[in-house]
């Protein structure tokens, strides 16, 4: 029979392998003797001599063991190109997402306004949104936003896709809301969006201000002759 210190250690030998020690109960079978009852009948003669044998029969007892019993619990595993995480399989990226996030083993998807394997290259002026697929639609040299694809439109122009030209401005003001004063000498023009001035032949500079021809010469190239008498000549 196993002592109380042998059986201390077995259990802690199981605990550490990771196995739960049972108790079951078995069934042996065993040899016992004894002797049989003899029965004397009424009136029979009890001074009969007889040799007492043993007899042996087969009994059933219970008994008790220790066995071991192993228990197993499923364990998952990340398949290639996954890594385990807090419990989930997360993927792995060989290079960095820039401006993105790691969707797949070795695949990035980009946020808005950005491309490429690692979404480290921004999108060019005529495309927007992630990996930068979509077309931008803007008219008029408007600038096209990469994460949106709203269109921002140059002085002059408006709509969505800045396709509608503004009211003309009155002559004399320019601008938006047409605020703006123009200031054009010579008989220039003032362009109704952002007052540039639009010189007549012969006149030059910001504001038109600027002779290009000498006296009694005009034109394009200063290659006509002014009629005008002296007096009436503009210097």
């Amino acid at each position: 029979m196993p002592t109380l210190q042998s059986s201390a250690v077995l259990l802690l030998f199981s605990i550490l392998i990771g196995l739960s020690c049972l108790q079951t109960t078995v069934t042996v079978m065993i040899m016992t003797h004894f002797l049989p009852d003899f029965l004397f009948l009424p009136g029979e003669s009890q001074n009969i001599m007889c040799a007492l044998c043993y007899s042996f029969r087969i009994t059933y007892k219970t008994a008790y063991r220790q066995a071991v019993k192993t228990d197993y619990r499923k364990r998952y595993q990340c398949c290639p190109g996954y890594y385990e995480s807090r419990g989930r399989c997360v993927p792995r990226c060989t290079k960095e997402c820039v401006h993105g996030r790691c969707v797949a083993p070795d695949r990035c998807q980009c946020e808005g306004g950005w491309r490429g394997d690692d979404c480290s290259s921004d999108c060019d002026d005529k495309h927007w949104g992630a990996n930068c697929k979509q077309q931008c639609k803007c008219e008029n040299g408007a600038l096209c936003d990469p994460v949106k694809g709203s269109c921002r439109c140059p002085p002059g122009f408006n709509g969505r896709y800045c396709e509608e030209s503004c009211p003309r401005c009155p002559e004399g003001s320019y601008g938006q809301d047409c605020k703006g004063v123009c200031d054009c000498a010579n008989g220039a023009r003032c362009y109704n969006i952002d007052g540039a001035c639009l010189c007549e032949p012969g006149f030059s500079g910001p504001h038109c201000r600027d002779r290009m021809c000498p006296d009694g010469i005009y034109g394009m190239h200063c290659e006509r002759t002014c009629l005008c008498q002296d007096k009436h000549t503009l210097r």
